[in-house]
Order: C-alpha cells, then sequence, then structure tokens
C-alpha cells in the first residue's frame, strides 16, 4: 500500500512539473496595441498568433441582420446555418483569418478592432475592440448599440446576446452552468488560458504569445 501511494505521489510530481514547463514556454495575456508593436511586421503579423477569450461564453440568437436568412449557400458553395445558440468556452482557440477583408482596422479615433474565428465560416467574426487608443488597454467585445438590448454583438449573418460564465444561458438544470463552467476552468488551467479580469468584467481578447515572443501558427478552433 506504502509503494502504491509513492508511485502515484511521484506519477503526480512528474505530470506537475510537465505542465509547468509546457506553461513556461508560452504565456496567454490580454491583448494590448503594445504588443502588437512589439511584433515583427506590426499589424500585419496579427494574422500568426492564437487567440482565446477570457471568459466562458454563450451566443443565443437575438435577431437576423436584415436581408438575411437562416440557412443559405455562399457564393462558393458552402451551407452557411445560423446557430440558436453557441457555447464557447475559455479554453477554445480561434484565429484572425487572412481569407477574409479587413481582418482587423483602426476607428476614426485611432483604437483598433479585431475580428476572430473559431469555426471553418471565416465570415461568422467575434468583433473586439481597444478601449481606448492608449497602448496598454484590453479588447472587449465590440457591442452593437441601437438594438434595444445589452450585450449585443454581430456575428455572421446575426445578431447574438452575450452571456458568460454560463450565466443567463438556458440549461436543463441549474446545476448544468455550474459543472459546464467547472469543466472549463479546469481544462482552461491545463492549457494555460485561465486570465482573471475583474469580477464583473465582460469577456476580453486573449493572445497566446511564445516566451522568446516567436510567431505562433494557429493550432485549431473547435467549438465546444
Amino acid at each position: 500500500m506504502k509503494r502504491m501511494f509513492f508511485n502515484a505521489f511521484g506519477m503526480l510530481a512528474i505530470l506537475s512539473a510537465f505542465i509547468m514547463v509546457v506553461l513556461s514556454c508560452a504565456s496567454v495575456i490580454p491583448m494590448a496595441t503594445s504588443i502588437t508593436n512589439r511584433m515583427e511586421g506590426n499589424l500585419d503579423s496579427i494574422p500568426k498568433y492564437q487567440y482565446y477569450v477570457s471568459r466562458n461564453i454563450v451566443l443565443t440568437l437575438y435577431e437576423m441582420k436584415s436581408g438575411s436568412s437562416k440557412s443559405s449557400i455562399t457564393k462558393s458553395g458552402v451551407a452557411r446555418v445560423v446557430d440558436d445558440s453557441l457555447q464557447v468556452s475559455k479554453s477554445t482557440p480561434c484565429i484572425v483569418p487572412k481569407t477574409v477583408s479587413n481582418p482587423f482596422y483602426k476607428t476614426e479615433d485611432g483604437r483598433l478592432v479585431i475580428g476572430v474565428v473559431f469555426e471553418d465560416d471565416d465570415e461568422k467574426r467575434l468583433w473586439f475592440i481597444q478601449d481606448t487608443p492608449s497602448a496598454q488597454s484590453k479588447f472587449h467585445f465590440a457591442w452593437v448599440t441601437g438594438l434595444g438590448e445589452k450585450n449585443i454583438i454581430e456575428y455572421g449573418d446575426a445578431y447574438y446576446t452575450v452571456t458568460w460564465d454560463f450565466k443567463g444561458a438556458k440549461f436543463k438544470t441549474k446545476w448544468q452552468a455550474f459543472w459546464l463552467n467547472f469543466a472549463a476552468n479546469i481544462k482552461g488551467f491545463f492549457q494555460g488560458t485561465n486570465v482573471s479580469g475583474a469580477e464583473n468584467e465582460p469577456p476580453f481578447l486573449l493572445i497566446k504569445m511564445t516566451k522568446d515572443e516567436n510567431l505562433r501558427g494557429a493550432k485549431g478552433r473547435t467549438i465546444q
């Protein structure tokens, strides 16, 4: 029994050490233009990095854009379907697509706006906008105004309301949101994507950088 205990303890220590080594090789931090200023090629290098959202979020369909339908065929012949709801955990990787026009742009007051995608459709982008032109300010959701509701964003051909930490989302039981959030946070811990903000702070954009700040290629964009 004692030998089994020490064997289990040794395996746990090795696993913990391995995780710490992996996490030390790369860091996930809030996106800011102070980071883009250090990139080789500056803004043109934005699509070469991996991105995440700081909180577990649920998108719920609010309404379609004018002239859009819930199912359509793109010019390239790809079927496009609008989801009624979409669940995205903080450990879900996303990218800034290079195949679309204006993957990022600047507003008239100098703030940078970045669109990231989780799915195969590069037109389904979540837009984040810099809080202020300051080089250190974070990128929060680019909220849509004028629709009569709060916390609405544009996503593909539709507008969605956003809740985070799975609060306010419609689950079968009150415990489902708790366990989904708990599981996502555990996965986020092992992936190094648990980056804390203020208690009631809306989700903000994160960027993953290697320790020596070499550019990182996108690994995937899995929806959970």
